[in-house]
């Protein structure tokens, strides 16, 4: 399903023309091998910088680098040794500083982090890159965002896609337990996602695309399907995992922007990144984190669901004053409430004028959201098995 969309253009009823820039997918075994050498081949690249921290050089990076010697191809190896690789200044910085000046491509070997890695110095750089996957840990593999940490503040930043993806199935299906049920909880947070976009069309005025959403909620529909073969690691389950999730990031990839597949279980799931970082805890993989976020965000649909507000009182509630906030925000955020303040000054998103054009749509449009609430509500009782199955 997933080539249909690859190195596309489709005009779409929403008015937009969405163009996606990656140019090659390969799922299949040996993928490493076969397919991805012979696209290096194609593509003319004669000096690579491969990147992988040492875990996955063990599991895939190593095979990387026999195949591109033993097809003539020039190369250098660039390997993370520590055990917690972050996507932050430090290791951004430590791969510029490493990297060739004659490089021509950028191999990056991983998942999430490695991928944001190499991601943002491909942009920043102007060099191409391409990725080998090594685990179904989320959907970011063709992302044209990277999530990187700047002043221990998690931020997205536009970058672009890769220029291919090679994943084979059989290394997918060897990743842990845990990284497995974090592309499981990655992509059930588009359940909540897709009801965030619809619900800031409404109120927001924001441009919302039928075709993308539709396209995430197949994606939702394909994981569900096979969700106790998955759980049993079996490799044809993972491969529809990976498809599942690729899709959604082919959904960012032709958006331009992460609106399909990142909603508020996303940024609560930035925050909670920030604070282990802040407290010197250890990291908790992305899908994990949003897996648990995304619960509490379809409590508040439910919530909603069962609602019928009185306007009129909620118009007179005196606001909370803005020392408060501030007080609030320094406690949750700390040595990042700087930061986040000044994103919130600039955004302007909680100013006394637009709080009250956002609450005037609201009202207007409150059977809408209703009837969205419920929907979503009906959404639960799937979530809820899944995530039992996938634990």
């Amino acid at each position: 399903m997933i080539e249909q969309y690859v190195s596309k253009s489709i005009s779409c009823s929403c008015g937009k023309t969405h163009i996606s820039r990656v140019e090659k997918i390969e799922i299949a075994e040996n993928v490493i091998e076969h397919e991805m050498i012979a696209f290096l081949k194609t593509k003319n690249y004669k000096k690579i910088t491969v990147v992988c921290d040492k875990n996955t050089y063990r599991v895939a990076a190593d095979r990387v680098c026999k195949a591109l010697s033993e097809n003539s191809i020039s190369f250098k190896l660039h390997k993370f040794h520590e055990d917690n690789v972050l996507p932050n200044e430090y290791f951004i910085g430590n791969l510029v500083m490493a990297m060739p000046l004659d490089s021509d491509l950028i191999l990056a070997v991983g998942s999430g982090t490695i991928n944001d890695i190499c991601r943002y110095v491909s942009a920043v750089s102007g060099k191409p890159f391409c990725t080998v996957g090594t685990a179904p840990s989320m959907d970011g593999y063709i992302a044209n965002g990277s999530a990187l940490i700047h002043n221990n503040m998690k931020l997205n930043y536009v970058t672009h896609a890769p220029t291919a993806v090679f994943l084979d199935p059989l290394i997918l299906s060897r990743a842990p337990g845990d990284m497995i049920a974090s592309g499981v909880g990655d992509l059930l947070g588009k359940i909540s996602c897709l009801a965030d976009w619809r619900m800031s069309a409404i109120v927001n005025g924001e441009w919302h695309c039928s075709f993308v959403s539709g396209l995430v909620d197949t994606a939702i529909q394909k994981v569900t399907a096979c969700i106790d073969k998955i759980a049993s690691e079996d490799s044809n389950a993972i491969a529809d995992l990976i498809e599942a999730l690729l899709i959604s990031g082919v959904c960012m990839d032709i958006a331009d922007n992460s609106r399909p597949a990142s909603g508020c279980e996303h940024h609560m799931s930035h925050f909670l990144e920030m604070r282990y970082l802040l407290e010197g805890r250890k990291p908790v993989f992305h899908g994990t984190k949003v897996g648990i976020n995304t619960v509490i965000a379809l409590k508040a649909y439910e919530y909603a669901a069962k609602l019928t507000p009185d306007f009129d009182k909620i118009k007179k509630a005196p606001r909370k004053p803005y020392e408060k906030c501030e007080k609030e925000i320094r406690t949750a955020f700390l040595n990042a409430s700087d930061e986040i303040l000044e994103l919130e000054k600039k955004s302007g998103k909680n100013n006394p004028e637009n709080l009250k054009t956002r609450l005037e749509a609201t009202e207007v449009s409150w059977h809408q959201i209703k009837s969205l609430a419920e929907q979503v509500e009906k959404s639960v009782h799937v979530y809820n098995k899944c995530t039992c199955t996938s634990q």
